[in-house]
């Protein structure tokens, strides 16, 4: 049998007297009562709540830890864990669900949570998370007696830690690159966080940003925020110049190298931290994104005025399991901008404890894109002071603006193809010889015949797509071909100008031999390397579609 409370906390901890009552709050009945038997017979005093809003009312000093469900009535886990940070910051907090989603568990342990748990659990693995729990709890509190008896030089720290931000967390503004415009603005809350951010000039067209936000708060942070920069700058040297590589390291590349190296040191710290790292190529007009759980990062269209959020699929960095990252191409046009932040910005709250929220910033963005980077996150900050009415928060704020702007005469890549037809499809074998001709001017050695054949089947696909639908069968309607490449990949374009293409309303395919079409879309998607579908606020539709030179695993 576990031993009880007492019994488990070793004897340098009996001094603390950490409360053994657990509450468990969960909407099931059945669920709440499990966990009261297989606690009570570990000599636990267990209290029990339906929803969130009963267990706030439950909350006091004598509860030890609290085992939350995430979704409930009345109240949501998540909105009770807030609440219990913020005014019982010692209970913790052990996140119960039936979600597997990669977001609620950054979301939760971003909130305090000290572990997430999946349903079905192990009774066992419950226990064991709540002793571990337990027995932290006591250390930190016997740690902060200690930190008391410290104040002055944790003063003296502080004032370290910001001279470390500021000197080693922070990159400044990239030498003039003609095409780009950067803004940027950091301001320190009054505890020491872990943003940073820097700007690595590639290559003459090319400029790769990293903006990241380490867990955690301090000299530990911060330092482990400069180890992240120092990492990715020599990650970046070592992929380029000491390899003897004559193409760039892809970003999703940098950034699994970056942590393999750093994994060992964040387990043993038990921290992660969230980046994003974007590849802004003005050739090619692409940014290559990787997302590891960081702020959804704003992009403002020049061509529609509106914005869009950017979100990939990766865990942040110090999580385990991962072996690789998936970066995404973004297509951007000159004017376009976009924002990068903290969580500083959009969890900044006003005097009725309301957060300014995605929402709120995606607004307000949208709405400034005329201006340039830097007065951008100027006025970004002047708009959260003026809507906190206060010029001090509990997070540091941190905001990185990019600004497309290529001269006319450098807005296309250096290899450049055009093809301009009609929506007939007699003219699809212009396109496939297009499409030859494209492929073997970049060398014998870019694409062999079986790839160039891929890349046919696909601007056939698109084209018959644009004159049955786009078009209807209308006559004399124009379609425009334009290609891109680079050493590395061709990105092509489709345009036209007919009905707007809903890619949510075509149905799925069906295999089973009943239907002899319909596999077009499933086609395209399967065969490039990325597709990408818009529509400018002129009524151009655009299909952009890109394929790697090297075709990746």
């Amino acid at each position: 049998m576990t031993k009880g409370f007492n019994e488990m906390i070793s004897p340098e901890y009996h001094d603390e007297e950490i409360p053994s009552t657990i509450l468990v709050v969960d909407d099931s009945r059945v669920v709440r009562t499990y966990l009261q038997s297989h606690l009570q017979k570990e000599g636990y005093v267990v209290s029990l709540a339906k929803d969130g809003k009963e267990a706030l009312s439950m909350l006091s000093e004598d509860i030890g830890i609290v085992l939350l469900d995430l979704w409930m009535p009345e109240m949501d886990g998540m909105a009770c864990l807030r609440h219990i940070r913020e005014n019982y910051p010692d209970i913790p907090v052990i996140m119960i669900t039936v979600s597997h989603e990669i977001s609620n568990a950054v979301d939760a342990m971003k909130y305090g949570a000290f572990d997430y748990v999946t349903k079905p659990f192990n009774p066992n693995e419950i226990l064991a998370l709540v002793q571990q729990a337990l027995k932290t709890r006591a250390q930190a509190q016997r740690l902060r007696r200690v930190e008391a008896e410290l104040a002055r030089a944790r003063d003296h720290e502080i004032s370290i830690a910001t001279r470390i931000q500021q000197t080693l967390l922070l990159g400044g503004q990239p030498e003039e690159l003609k095409g780009i415009k950067v803004g940027d603005l950091t301001i320190a809350s009054k505890r020491i966080d872990g943003d940073f951010y820097d700007f690595f000039m590639v290559q003459d067209h090319c400029m790769d940003l990293i903006v990241g936000d380490v867990m955690g708060k301090g000299i530990p942070a911060a330092l482990l925020g400069a180890a992240a920069k120092h990492h990715f700058m020599s990650v970046l040297y070592k992929l380029t110049r000491i390899s003897g590589n004559t193409s760039l390291p892809r970003p999703e590349e940098i950034v699994l190298t970056v942590h393999d190296e750093m994994i060992g040191d964040m387990r043993e710290l038990e921290t992660f931290f969230t980046l994003c790292y974007a590849r802004f190529d003005l050739y090619r007009k692409i940014l290559s994104y990787v997302d590891c759980g960081h702020m959804r990062t704003i992009h403002f269209h020049s061509a529609t005025n509106k914005c869009s959020l950017l979100q990939g699929v990766n865990m942040p960095l110090g999580f385990p399991g991962q072996d690789d990252f998936k970066e995404i191409l973004i297509p951007f046009e000159n004017g376009d901008h976009f924002f990068f932040y903290s969580d500083g910005l959009t969890e900044a709250k006003d005097t009725k404890d309301e957060f300014f929220g995605e929402e709120r910033l995606l607004e307000f963005i949208q709405n400034n894109a005329h201006l340039e980077p830097q007065e951008l996150c100027d006025i970004t900050w002047k708009k959260i002071v003026d809507f906190s009415q206060s010029e001090t928060f509990s997070d540091d704020f941190t905001c990185v603006a990019v600004k497309i702007d290529l001269p006319e005469t450098e807005e296309k890549a250096e290899k450049s193809w055009k093809l301009e037809t009609v929506n007939d499809l007699k003219e699809l074998s212009r396109v496939r010889v297009f499409i030859q001709e494209l492929c073997e001017s970049l060398g014998q050695n870019a694409m062999d015949e079986e790839r160039i054949k891929m890349v046919q089947i696909v601007a056939t696909e698109i084209t018959t797509n644009i004159i049955k639908h786009a078009y209807k069968g209308k006559k004399d309607k124009k379609i425009l071909i334009e290609a891109m490449a680079s050493d590395e990949e061709i990105v092509l374009y489709f345009y036209d100008w007919g009905i707007k293409f809903d890619f949510s309303t075509v149905p799925q395919p069906v295999f089973d031999g009943s239907k002899e079409d319909g596999f077009g879309l499933h086609i395209i998607a399967h065969t490039a390397d990325y597709v990408r579908y818009s529509r400018d606020n002129t009524g151009k539709n655009c299909a952009c579609v890109t394929f790697f030179l090297q075709r990746r695993a």
